[in-house]
């Protein structure tokens, strides 16, 4: 791979071989969950239809949000494992779930390879109430990372939340359905040390490769959607010649 700093629209799992053994820095993305309901056809539901609830401002679909269970561990697995295969020792991966898909991420994250270190909830600050229910206002990023880290307690070690709680974006801001925070992103992506690479197989709009911009880091992502593909691109145009980072892309 002669470039980083690059968004392609291609699918993940053949072009994550392209990508050197321990070139990464950090694996953190947010995969379709393959939820949005308790039953097949919840889950082959469109992705607009299960995951916004504003008809006027309809988000592209997106694609591969409809395994059952056991198929969405299988494929977690083969994509965990290219990417842990291309990752350097002691990097972190950081996955996104909900709860309905947690406990098959936790499992799959380790069939890959990685160690398992704990969950990370993102608290979201306005959640819907439900009658007779506690309150559905958070999703979770799974850490693992490659191998052991270095837990030392010494001068420039980095001490950080266990949890976040940040809005989800709204309005203009958001342009993919299941979009996550820009100050979330960045957040944890402090995990990772400065110029690092940041993969993001399941870019989206493009919110990983802009949070690596504004954090002087560097990204490779794969979008499958050419609609979103277009649309993280020229987010990462406007965030450049903003000046974030400075990076070379």
């Amino acid at each position: 791979m002669a470039k980083i700093d690059i968004i392609e629209c291609r699918d993940m799992l053949p072009a994550l071989s392209d990508i050197p053994d321990g070139m990464v820095g950090m694996l953190l993305t947010d995969p379709p969950y393959s939820s949005g309901g308790m039953f097949r056809g919840d889950r082959s539901g469109a992705t607009s239809e299960k995951y916004q609830t504003n008809d006027a401002a309809k988000k592209p679909e997106f694609y591969g949000d409809s395994r059952d269970e056991r198929s969405f561990v299988l494929w977690s697995v083969l994509w965990m494992g290219e990417c842990y295969r291309a990752m350097a020792d002691g990097a972190s991966a950081v996955v996104f779930s909900d709860w309905r898909q947690l406990a098959s991420v936790t499992d799959a994250i380790q069939a890959a390879g990685f160690v398992f270190r704990g969950i990370i909830p993102w608290r979201k600050t306005a959640a819907r109430p439900q009658p007779n229910s506690f309150r559905n206002e958070c999703e979770y990023a799974v850490w693992a990372t490659k191998g052991a880290i270095d837990r030392t307690p010494v001068a420039g070690a980095k001490y950080l939340p266990g949890a976040y709680k940040f809005a989800a974006p709204s309005g203009e801001g958001r342009i993919h359905s299941t979009q996550k925070p820009l100050d979330l992103i960045k957040a944890l992506m402090e995990i990772a040390d400065e110029g690092a690479i940041v993969l993001d197989p399941f870019m989206g709009s493009g919110t990983t490769a802009v949070a690596a911009i504004e954090t002087g880091r560097h990204f490779i992502g794969y979008e499958l959607s050419p609609e979103y593909c277009a649309l993280a691109n020229e987010r990462v145009a406007r965030a450049k010649s903003a000046g974030g980072g400075g990076l070379n892309g």
